[in-house]
């Protein structure tokens, strides 16, 4: 693997491939440059602010009409697509991109929907502070947020009728991964979060009174605990590390684990106290990061793949509704997760009619207006603009690092023969990129 493979393997992982504004200057950067780069522009970032408290609650629900009420649901969907695209384009322009990468993938680690777009983009918030924090500070914002308590019913949980939804999803998902407890274990965890809810402004309350204060046994101890003694035993738990570890692991390094490599990284996880930042900085530092098993061996998601048309091109204009139009298409609506396990990943992104559907995509940035999906999709792209930023890179350099690799003589002829009837060179040069994001490699990180 050379450098400019090696430049483009990091970029795909710790952000979202490569990005316009630092076209053509990648192959001046070192690799350590570059991922010390990466890690200190992550440092400072700003939070999704969309949507304000008062526009979330209806303080008196009993004084409004059918009407009213059916007009504060609509207003809640549109402020919820709105809080969609802004990630959207938060995640295609910040220069804290390892940290919108991170929050992408505790978004899913934490699924949670709900109708509340407040709560929503303050859990969404909470995961983008702690996303290269500490792991525990972040378990314990999430389960004491409205919208996660809402989300896993823990808002009715209560001494005299426990719902167990809340205490399972915090082991099963969480923390531990299935398997890795009991029943009984689930039992008197929800009796020790008994009372964890949140008021009507939207904040954590602890409710004395629906507490179960009698005495617990979890994971072999006993003694009258609450749910924050739960959240802290599951921490000490190194399956905790060992859990958390390998789903990071699958979704940045390889969907095959080399099982020494990852008892490396959990070890050095646990041992850190949680720290995220310093297990990722050890895996894209890593020379195993690097192996060409690891190479394009990733399914973007729909998220990443859009996002990464967004960083690559310079684009002039996103429609909402079009950004809302891809992501349904690709099965994957941000802070619509499926259920609460979140969406699949991997190969899963992969059936016979969404691979053709992502490599048609492209030709809707056809500056003609005439790509297949135009009528409906509009990413407008400032084209000349990224043939002045690229010109003085070969066709070698621009395809590493769009696709990972050198083109090949038969793709290189083939993409010649595709374009020879342009003769305005410009958009000949246009015609060969998109036909380049067209190849299934792009579909890989």
């Amino acid at each position: 693997m050379d450098k400019l493979q090696k430049i483009h393997h990091l970029l795909d992982r710790a952000a979202f491939g490569p990005s316009f504004n630092e076209l053509p200057s990648y192959g001046d950067y070192s690799l350590q440059k570059l991922t010390n780069g990466i890690f200190t522009s992550s440092r400072d970032f700003t939070e999704l602010d969309v949507v304000d408290r008062e526009s979330a609650f209806i303080r008196n629900p009993s004084s409004l009409t059918p009407e009213e009420k059916r007009a504060f649901r609509k207003k809640q969907r549109a402020l919820m697509l709105d809080l969609n695209v802004a990630w959207i384009s938060k995640m295609s322009t910040t220069g804290a991109v390892l940290r919108e990468k991170m929050t992408l993938f505790w978004h899913d680690h934490f699924a949670c929907n709900v109708k509340n777009p407040y709560f929503a983009q303050e859990l969404n918030n909470s995961l983008r502070r702690n996303a290269l924090g500490s792991f525990g500070k972040m378990l314990f914002e999430v389960s004491k947020s409205p919208a996660m308590l809402q989300f896993l019913n823990n808002q009715q949980n209560r001494a005299k009728s426990p719902n167990e939804n809340f205490a399972r999803e915090v082991m099963e998902l969480f923390t531990l991964g299935r398997d890795h407890y009991t029943e009984d274990d689930i039992k008197n965890a929800a009796r020790a979060f008994t009372g964890w809810g949140f008021n009507r402004d939207g904040e954590f309350v602890f409710r004395s009174k629906q507490h179960d204060y009698g005495r617990k046994t979890f994971m072999g101890k006993r003694g009258n605990f609450g749910g924050e003694d739960i959240l802290k035993m599951l921490l000490e738990n190194r399956q905790t590390s060992r859990y958390l570890t390998e789903k990071i692991y699958r979704y940045f390094i390889n969907e095959e684990v080399d099982e020494d490599f990852l008892n490396s990284l959990s070890g050095g996880f646990y041992n850190s106290g949680y720290n995220i930042a310093r297990l990722m900085y050890d895996i894209f530092t890593s020379d195993r990061f690097y192996d060409d098993a690891n190479l394009n061996s990733l399914v973007k998601s729909p998220s990443e793949l859009i996002v990464g048309y967004g960083r690559l091109l310079p684009v002039t204009s996103f429609d909402k509704k079009s950004i809302i139009r891809m992501q349904r298409a690709l099965d994957q609506v941000l802070f619509m997760p499926p259920n609460v396990g979140g969406w699949p990943y991997g190969k899963e992104w992969i059936n016979s009619t969404s691979v053709v559907y992502r490599m048609q995509l492209p030709y809707t940035f056809l500056p003609s207006g005439k790509g297949k999906h135009k009528k409906w999709m509009t990413m407008d792209v400032d084209w000349q603009q990224f043939r002045q930023k690229t010109q003085g890179m070969s066709q070698e350099e621009l395809t590493t690092l769009i696709i990972g690799r050198a083109p090949t003589a038969e793709e290189t002829a083939l993409i010649e023969e595709s374009t020879s009837r342009f003769r305005y060179a410009p958009v000949k040069k246009t015609v060969e990129t998109i036909l380049w994001l067209c190849l299934p490699e792009y579909q890989l990180g």
